[in-house]
């Protein structure tokens, strides 16, 4: 039987550190052609930074009446079923979506998704190289515009189409082992953020992430004074060798992140 595969694209408020949903697209196709799409504006939590407008183009008022990311990311979990995934540079778009999911305790399906990009390397070596835009240009698809999400899905998925007619493969079950073989394979599972492990003066941190309630940082850098930051913490996670805590800050009701080894104490309330 003829796999239904649906291909998805995210953008960002983001450049750096958590990514913050803002859009997110994606079409279904089966046997070579588009049966169905979706589509949605998402209202993060934090500003767009000025630098990731200059790429897809989007500002606060575009998303300030949108549904959060909960929201959105459980309706097309609901649309998804259990369909397999290709994204372009996979593993960003699963991170985005993982940090997401975490946050709003949505449970995302366990369907593989592919890496259009580590597949084009493999089958569409003429290309002068493998970025998405550049590939659009290269086989001269019929995509109006890139770094928004529904175009760029849709070039994703022509990309996937070429890659499986420059392989030659007509069977779908030897094409999707190839293509599981050649471009691998991304999991929500694997692109979650992961856990730091916390000190002992941080356990209480835990618990409040937990019940959503409200405690105050002694926070500060050891080269002056500490400051006292009452917030609810929202989310732990890692990046690179540093370790960070996601939080509401209190007194500005924005979402700030802050670094857990300048967290020189926990205090209840």
């Amino acid at each position: 039987m003829t796999r239904s595969i649906v291909a998805f694209d995210t953008e960002t408020a983001t450049s750096r550190g958590a990514p913050h949903l803002i859009e997110i697209a994606a079409v279904r196709a089966v046997a070579g052609e588009i049966v169905d799409r979706f589509e949605s504006f998402v209202r993060p939590e934090v500003p767009i930074e000025p630098s990731v407008t200059e790429v897809h183009g989007l500002v606060d008022a575009d998303v300030r009446n949108a549904e959060p990311a909960g929201i959105v990311l459980a309706r097309f979990t609901e649309w998804l079923g259990d369909d397999w995934l290709v994204a372009h540079n996979a593993g960003f778009d699963a991170h985005v979506l993982a940090f997401e999911a975490q946050r709003y305790g949505v449970a995302l399906t366990t369907a593989p998704i592919l890496d259009s990009l580590r597949l084009s390397r493999r089958f569409i070596g003429d290309s002068p190289d493998h970025k998405l835009a550049t590939l659009v240009a290269h086989l001269e698809l019929d995509i109006e515009r890139s770094h928004r999400a529904l175009p760029d899905a849709v070039a994703c998925w022509l990309v996937l189409e070429e890659c499986r007619a420059r392989s030659g493969l007509l069977d779908d079950g030897t094409w999707w082992g190839e293509a599981v073989g050649r471009g691998g394979k991304t999991t929500f599972r694997g692109c979650k953020p992961r856990m730091p492990q916390l000190k002992q003066r941080l356990r209480p941190l835990e618990e409040a992430c937990r019940d959503r309630s409200r405690v105050t940082l002694v926070y500060g850098d050891g080269e002056s004074a500490p400051a006292r930051l009452p917030i609810v913490p929202r989310l732990f996670f890692a990046s690179g060798e540093r370790s960070y805590l996601e939080a509401e800050c209190v007194r500005s009701g924005l979402l700030k992140t802050y670094r857990l080894d300048r967290i020189q104490r926990v205090e209840a309330g």
